[in-house]
């Protein structure tokens, strides 16, 4: 596959569809590979718990503005 991404994880080796993730995500993955096309289980576990603590704060910030709204509309 010429426009996939291969990596390797614990041994086994995955080729990622580079139009099917943005380019953030695939920025994000080669920061984490290394020259082998190798990530450490344990790199892509804390990247992905970093991830998920950045959709929900984003997702707080977004609920908070959305109250904030809604209560300046009923002033």
């Amino acid at each position: 596959m010429s426009n996939s991404f291969r990596i390797c994880i614990s041994g086994k080796r995955y080729d990622i569809p580079i139009d099917s993730i943005s380019s953030d995500t695939l920025e994000n993955l080669k920061k984490i590979t290394n020259d082998n096309g190798e990530i450490n289980p344990k790199d892509l576990l804390v990247a992905f718990l970093e991830s998920n603590e950045e959709i929900s704060s984003l997702q707080s910030q977004i609920n908070e503005a959305i109250l904030k709204i809604e209560s300046s509309k009923s002033e």
